[in-house]
């Protein structure tokens, strides 16, 4: 049996063989991760990337700060993407005279995500090291967290869902003093259920585009998990949840249809929309060498605990990244520090692959 397309045959296996390597590999390397970084920890330092934003759309990692994204991707187009991500939090400071002084609260995070045009499905694994008190003495946290979202899009506007859960294990006080310890006591060390860690969220949000102006809302809590472990849907979670964002960012051609070499954008993003909320600056400036491959510099300013344009270095983070891709691979680099304390920084290393 065959499928007519243009004046070429086409036949089934032809079609089913290359979907088929694709899925079994994805699925190999799906349970590598979970071997390797039994699951993951959604951390503010090693999912934060200043080249996301609410309200930026046309690559799959945008995809993770609104789901209205999904259907205006332009680049890293494919049904399978992989990531893995890793990061610390060092404070210089406190390094002397550690036995282990580069590892802090490091995170590792490993995700697999299958994509349509309108849906996505991701699983995402890792591993958080905490530091205690009484160095080299670590609780180690093993997570997963499985996500899936719909949208579909209208000229000029999208709307997206999120539906995501999941909880964690725990490895408490374990002691390492060397790598080899830091890899035995992560992945083969006894571990216990972290009580009260299920999480579970309802999501909701929509992107506005036209020309070089987008704007994007995103409610991460429209239904949540209460403490008490119920399903939980309120004004308050609402509130703190809602994150309202504007973009200017310019487009991808020139009217003579040849790709932009310098493409720039930048964003503003409020969370919050009760009591002090967090704001967020970021501009980006895209070298796009070809259609597949580009080179990107991100630098943002974000506050915690805002309130009405009173800024407060003290609650500031000031990152830069750099991220590069060619065919579907894809690397960043990234640093983050406080605002007012350059010697507490964030070193944040990412590798992802789409096809």
């Amino acid at each position: 049996m065959s499928v007519s397309h243009g004046v070429a045959n086409v036949t089934i296996p032809d079609i089913l063989f290359p979907m088929g390597r694709r899925l079994i590999t994805g699925l190999m390397l799906l349970m590598m991760a979970a071997a390797s970084a039994y699951a993951s920890v959604y951390t503010e330092s090693s999912l934060y990337d200043p080249m996301s934003s609410v309200s930026y759309y046309g690559t799959f990692s945008d995809v993770f700060s609104n789901p209205a994204s999904l259907p205006l991707i332009e680049t890293d187009t494919g049904a399978l993407a992989l990531s893995f991500t890793f990061s610390d939090d060092w404070n210089f400071r406190e390094m002397r005279g550690e036995k282990m002084p580069l590892l802090q609260d490091q995170d590792w995070e490993t995700s697999a995500s299958f994509i349509a045009r309108n849906v996505a499905l991701t699983a995402s694994f890792g591993t958080e090291f905490e530091r205690q008190e009484d160095d080299p003495v670590y609780n180690i946290y093993s997570s997963l967290r499985i996500q899936l979202d719909v949208a579909y899009a209208f000229p000029h506007i999208s709307f997206g869902a999120r539906v995501a859960g999941g909880n964690r294990m725990v490895r408490s006080e374990k002691t390492i003093s060397n790598i080899p310890g830091m890899f035995s006591n992560a992945w083969f060390s006894p571990f216990k259920r972290d009580a009260g860690s299920e999480s579970f969220d309802l999501g909701v949000g929509a992107l506005f585009t036209y020309d070089i102006f987008s704007a994007g809302v995103y409610i991460a809590e429209l239904m949540t998990l209460s403490d008490s472990g119920d399903i939980y849907m309120g004004w308050d979670a609402i509130g703190r949840s809602t994150t309202l964002s504007v973009a200017i960012t310019a487009s991808r051609f020139l009217k003579s249809d040849d790709l932009r070499f310098l493409r720039p954008r930048a964003s503003f993003s409020i969370t919050g929309l009760s009591g002090r909320s967090v704001i967020e600056w970021e501009v980006e400036l895209k070298l796009q060498f070809l259609p597949d491959a580009d080179l990107s510099f991100a630098l943002s300013y974000l506050e915690r605990e805002h309130s009405f344009f009173r800024f407060r270095p003290e609650n500031g983070f000031v990152s830069f990244f750099v991220r590069g891709g060619y065919a579907g691979f894809s690397g960043r680099l990234g640093l983050m520090f406080k605002a007012d304390d350059a010697a507490h920084i964030t070193p944040v290393i990412g590798f992802s692959y789409v096809s």
